[in-house]
């Protein structure tokens, strides 16, 4: 249950990912370029995955303490993968989508408890559930979530899961403003990176060595 949690909500991520890279064919871009691609900052993006990994997509989810505290462990992870993001930010526009995409979503959870706010009529069209047995779910609060239901109390609601996507082909979803500037400008920043625009680029040879010229031996006649 909790992989295909993570899998439902990082699948407009990957739809992201997989449109630069058909875009980036397209434009007769080299898919190598991302394998010689250097991140920084990619061991603390690593940590806040797999924290968010075993919190919510293993039985720990439903550890009493963890359920509890879990969500502000959330916070946490979701801080750390800003700052490694942010490691990267010379990538330029594209890799700056996917940062304040991030900080979007991460202001919405500090501004609602650690949760982010999904609209339960929206995500009952997605999962095919009722909206009462979604509530109902809610409401026992048995494991650790990320979201919270969508209430009049809730902070920056609009923010929150409310964009109803539905993939015919693929689980559908209820997503954020953020997730779609994420997903944005991961398809951007792969479409560059196949493109070639973060190659390192060739030294120039400077002016003074330009003109500097090499010495030539003029044989000397004997006798």
């Amino acid at each position: 249950m909790g992989f295909q949690i993570i899998y439902r909500n990082s699948l407009m991520l990957f739809i992201g990912i997989a449109i630069g890279i058909i875009v980036g064919f397209i434009l007769k871009g080299k898919i190598t370029n991302l394998a010689e691609l250097k991140l920084q900052g990619f061991s603390l993006i690593l940590l806040s995955l797999a924290v968010q990994l075993v919190i919510l997509a293993t039985p720990l989810a439903a550890w009493p303490w963890l359920v509890q505290n879990g969500n502000l462990i959330y916070m946490i992870s979701m801080s750390v993968l800003l700052l490694g993001l942010l490691y990267n930010r010379q990538y330029g526009w594209s890799f700056w989508l996917i940062i304040i995409g991030t900080a979007c979503n991460i202001v919405v959870i500090a501004q609602n408890q650690g949760a982010i706010p999904v609209d339960l009529d929206k995500l009952s069209l997605a999962s095919g559930e009722t909206v009462a047995s979604i509530a109902q779910k809610f409401a026992e609060h048995s494991e650790l979530s990320y979201r919270t239901p969508l209430t009049a109390a809730s902070q920056l609601g609009w923010m929150g899961d409310v964009l109803y996507i539905p993939l015919p082909l693929f689980d559908s979803n209820v997503y954020s403003i953020g997730d779609m500037i994420i997903s944005i400008g991961l398809a951007a920043f792969v479409i560059k990176t196949m493109l070639g625009h973060f190659q390192p680029k060739p030294k120039k040879t400077s002016s003074k060595d330009s003109d500097i010229e090499t010495p030539t031996h003029t044989p000397v006649p004997l006798g």
